[in-house]
């Protein structure tokens, strides 16, 4: 694990902003920085040699973050980020045009199936849920915004193996390690042939998924619309009714999004 290479006086372009500033803002978001990097909670301690900061200081920002709700403390006394972390990267993401349009595909799909659809992007820890819509019958399984799903075992991870950027793809999937590399190329080529990732039981034994590309208007992978159900009730039939229906809202959101090649 590593604290990342812009340091709080840089911005994205890693250029040393010289303007005034709020030194304890700079130190408060530096803190935050390592956590978006890490792959768990983390204590006191490793925030400090993380961030070079003395351990009294950084647990004085972290009350002030857990009061806001941007960091939360777990039952073992380690901090990850919080609620309204969440709720900020959730506010961004809905500002883009893209995630907008995706979701109000989503829900004329739900509409349309009466089954649970999503919206996936690609996120830093994998592919993410982004706005969920519940179906007229509800699935009781734990589907919300801000869940990261795992590339091999879910019809979303799927998509983005199939479609997505191969490089962060696979260092993802790497931290997996289910699957033999042959085994990889099997799931990504059942995914391309049938233009759906698809799921029976893999990632949750009741509960059977499709998910469908995408694409924006370089004919990147821009999202997946993915939608699922009860194995006993949800068919997964490529060429069933829900796939054509999710193959449809994908095709024409591509369209939307400026897509000409698709």
């Amino acid at each position: 694990m590593a604290t990342r290479d812009q340091s709080p006086g840089e911005n994205n372009g890693g250029q040393i902003d010289t303007r005034k500033g709020v030194q304890s803002v700079d130190r408060a978001f530096a803190i935050l920085r390592v956590m978006e990097e890490a792959d768990r909670p983390l204590a006191v301690k490793e925030l400090s040699e993380l961030c070079g900061m003395p351990p009294s200081k950084v647990h004085h920002y972290l009350v002030s973050l857990v009061r806001s709700a941007v960091v939360r403390q777990n039952s073992n006394g380690n901090y990850d980020l919080g609620p309204f972390a969440l709720h900020l990267g959730m506010s961004a993401l809905r500002r883009l045009d893209t995630i907008a349009l995706g979701s109000r595909a989503a829900e004329a799909l739900r509409d349309k199936t009466g089954e649970a659809v999503f919206v996936a992007v690609w996120g830093s820890h994998g592919a993410t849920i982004v706005r969920y819509f519940e179906g007229f019958r509800p699935v009781t399984v734990e589907v919300r915004a801000g869940l990261i799903l795992p590339v091999f075992t879910s019809a979303t991870g799927r998509v983005f193996l199939a479609w997505g950027n191969a490089g962060q793809v696979e260092a993802v999937g790497q931290r997996e390690q289910t699957r033999t590399g042959n085994e990889i190329e099997q799931i990504r080529a059942e995914t391309m042939s049938s233009g759906l990732g698809r799921v029976d039981g893999d990632l949750l034994p009741r509960i059977a998924s499709l998910s469908a590309p995408v694409f924006d208007r370089d004919d990147r992978l821009a999202l997946a619309l993915t939608s699922l159900g009860w194995i006993e009730e949800f068919d997964t039939d490529p060429d069933g009714e829900i796939a054509e229906a999710l193959k449809d809202a994908a095709s024409s959101l591509s369209k939307e999004l400026g897509n000409t090649s698709r």
